[in-house]
């Protein structure tokens, strides 16, 4: 056909587009899953008035300073119990006679040795054999920074909790 040139060709007729049908728009616009962010939530209101700007920051720095002595209230008690673990492994180490050439027994007279310098000396030690011996300064040890720690723990508590009320 577009080889013979004698052939005639009848012209195509014209394409025409199609007519553009007007789409109708949604009645209401589609919903995000969550509202958008806003910024931080606002503060609760006092019942008598108007919460200023800089008594929600006061309110803030204060939340953060009591988080912070919480932490380190956790802390203490941490180091208290860890301090205490070593004081009794000594005194039991010390009671069962262990030899102090050993390399841990070493490590944890010399470790707790430090922490027990102001109680030696306080009252004396029986002792049975060379090795072993009853250990009361590290008992007295023990005891007094328990005292230390729970009392500065308490004070801490003290020091973020809200005042009690008066008794009348």
């Amino acid at each position: 056909m577009y080889n013979n040139p004698d052939e005639t060709t009848e012209p195509m007729e014209e394409l025409q587009p199609k007519p553009v049908v007007p789409s109708t728009p949604p009645a209401q616009p589609p919903q995000a899953p969550y509202p958008p962010y806003a910024g931080p939530a606002p503060a609760l209101q006092p019942v008598g008035g108007e919460i200023e700007v800089g008594e929600a920051h006061n309110r803030e720095d204060a939340l953060t300073i009591k988080f912070a002595i919480g932490k380190l209230n956790d802390y203490l008690q941490w180091f208290l119990m860890v301090l205490e673990t070593l004081l009794l492994i000594r005194f039991l180490l010390r009671m069962f006679g262990a030899d102090p050439a050993n390399i841990f027994a070493s490590f944890v007279f010399s470790l707790t040795q430090i922490l027990l310098i102001p109680f030696d000396g306080i009252v004396p030690s029986p002792s049975l054999h060379t090795n072993q011996s009853f250990e009361i300064s590290t008992l007295i040890g023990m005891a007094v920074y328990f005292l230390i720690f729970y009392a500065l723990r308490r004070f801490l508590r003290i020091a973020i909790s809200n005042p009690e009320e008066p008794v009348e």
